[in-house]
């Protein structure tokens, strides 16, 4: 008997098709970013992984009030604002 081989489709130089990591490789790097969290948030690191992200979404809360505070006795107290950056943008200049 004859074998039937299959022909290969060639490959498209990767123009407009990603490559999904394998879930192995993506639950490293779910991991990686958990534990990073842990590091960087107060208390996080006895918090369970969904405590952790409202916790996360506390501590980002809690630092934008600081930094509206301070730049409103900066203002008060007349201090210059040169390269002051606000969050997703440029620094702005006085």
């Amino acid at each position: 008997m004859e074998e039937i081989r299959r022909r290969r489709r060639p490959r498209s130089g990767g123009a407009g098709r990603r490559r999904r990591p394998s879930s192995r490789a993506a639950g490293a790097a779910l991991r990686r970013k958990v534990r990073e969290l842990r590091r960087l948030v107060p208390g996080g690191g006895e918090a369970p992984a969904g405590a952790l992200l409202a916790r996360t979404a506390d501590y980002i809360a809690r630092l934008r009030a600081r930094l509206e505070l301070l730049r409103a006795l900066a203002a008060v107290y007349g201090v210059a604002a040169a390269g002051r950056v606000d969050a997703g943008s440029e620094p702005v200049s006085a």
